[in-house]
C-alpha cells in the first residue's frame, strides 16, 4: 500500500465562508495563495486564510503490496450524508485511540523526533497549533489532520 499524505486546511474566504483545502506540502498551499488559485466554493473569492486546526496524525510511508483493482469510471461521487459522515469521523476516531500512541500537546515534537529517527517510528496522535501543523508540514513531515467530531450533548 502507498500512502500519498495530504495536508488539510481548514480555509475561511473574506465573508466567513469555511470550506476544506487538501495540498500535498504547505509551501503548495503558499504558492496557491500567493497565485490567487483557491478560490471560495461559495462565492468565488480568492481571499482566503488558513483556520487553527486540533488533531494531527503522523502516517508512514509503506511499500505497494500490490496495485489496486481498477475500478469503473463513476460520474459524481455520492457524498455522506452527515450523519454517515459523523459515524465514518467516530469510527477513525476510535480506531486511532485504540492503535496510536496518544501524545497530547506534545504530538509536534515526538513527529519530529520520528521523521529524524531519534525515537522509534510508531503510529502517533495528539494535538497540535495551527502553527506547529505548518512547521510540520513546512518540514516535510507527513502528518493528517482529523477534524473533531461533534458530539450530541
Amino acid at each position: 500500500m502507498i500512502i500519498h499524505v495530504m495536508v488539510v486546511y481548514n480555509l475561511v474566504c473574506k465573508k466567513k465562508h469555511k470550506f476544506e483545502g487538501w495540498f500535498p506540502s504547505f509551501e503548495d498551499y503558499q504558492k496557491q495563495v500567493d497565485k490567487k488559485l483557491i478560490s471560495c466554493p461559495a462565492c468565488g473569492t480568492t481571499k482566503v486564510e488558513k483556520l487553527p486546526h486540533a488533531c494531527a496524525v503522523h502516517v508512514k510511508k509503506e511499500q505497494p503490496d500490490k496495485l489496486p483493482a481498477a475500478r469503473p469510471e463513476q460520474t459524481s461521487p455520492v457524498p455522506p450524508s452527515p450523519a454517515e459522515f459523523k459515524e465514518m469521523l467516530l469510527k477513525v476516531h476510535h480506531y486511532v485511540k485504540l492503535n496510536f500512541e496518544d501524545m497530547g500537546p506534545r504530538f509536534a515534537e515526538e513527529a519530529r523526533q520520528i521523521h529524524r529517527g531519534k525515537a522509534e517510528e510508531r503510529p502517533i496522535h495528539g494535538t497540535a497549533t495551527a502553527a506547529e501543523g505548518a512547521e510540520l508540514a513546512e518540514e516535510g513531515i507527513p502528518h493528517v489532520i482529523l477534524p473533531k467530531p461533534e458530539l450530541d450533548s
